[in-house]
């Protein structure tokens, strides 16, 4: 039955709870965002909330779906596109800074695993690990792409991880600074080019 018929029509939708309780949840956390607060957010009342998701721990593991459907498919392509490994680094910082900006919310929710309270599920828990493992992936495979490292996967792997930790430390730092905390690309490029020498990658000798 709709949720319109047991609580009247003007109810809040599914979509209007959950973009109520990720605002709240990357602001107060799991442990201070609770029903009664996401209700008063919402405009819905806690009957439909738990008609919905069933629990506390439901509403937050769809949060966290929706959060990395959302950032994961805004994701540029594996393949970014340049004649040389700087311009294709380029295009592939550019994107990734993109997805950064634009996704505030997701990125608190999804990459700050030391902020999980100790209530928080192992549903909500595995949800984080498939996010990242995806997230993980992709810059994996946009690295391979960007530097020519089919035949040296150990090493497309240690750039993914080593840019994933700097999005992960900006992030956090957002958490506490705000949105003013953007990715540092500048830099971020610098380290990527840095540790692509200290292999000995194939570079073009006028990057920079």
């Amino acid at each position: 039955m709709p949720d319109s018929a047991i609580h009247g029509a003007q109810v809040p939708s599914h979509d209007a709870i959950l973009d109520a309780a990720t605002a709240l949840i990357a602001r107060l956390g799991y442990a201070g965002a609770s029903i009664s607060k996401i209700s008063a957010a919402s405009g819905s009342p806690a009957s439909s909330i738990y008609w919905h998701f069933g629990s506390k721990d439901g509403i937050y593991l769809a949060v966290l779906r929706r959060a990395r459907q959302r950032l994961v498919g805004s994701l540029p392509g594996t393949r970014p596109a340049g004649d040389t490994a700087g311009d294709r680094l380029t295009a592939f910082l550019d994107g990734a800074s993109a997805a950064f900006e634009n996704h505030p919310h997701d990125l608190r929710l999804l990459l700050s695993l030391g902020m999980l309270d100790e209530g928080v599920g192992a549903a909500a828990i595995a949800e984080l690990r498939e996010y990242r493992l995806a997230l993980r992936q992709w810059a994996t495979d946009s690295l391979d792409h960007v530097f020519g490292l089919t035949d040296r996967p150990a090493i497309a792997d240690e750039l993914a991880r080593f840019m994933l930790s700097v999005v992960g430390g900006s992030a956090i730092a957002r958490w506490f600074d705000g949105p003013v905390t953007p990715l540092p690309v500048r830099q971020l490029r610098v380290a990527l080019l840095a540790l692509a020498r200290h292999h000995a990658l194939p570079l073009d000798e006028s990057i920079s």
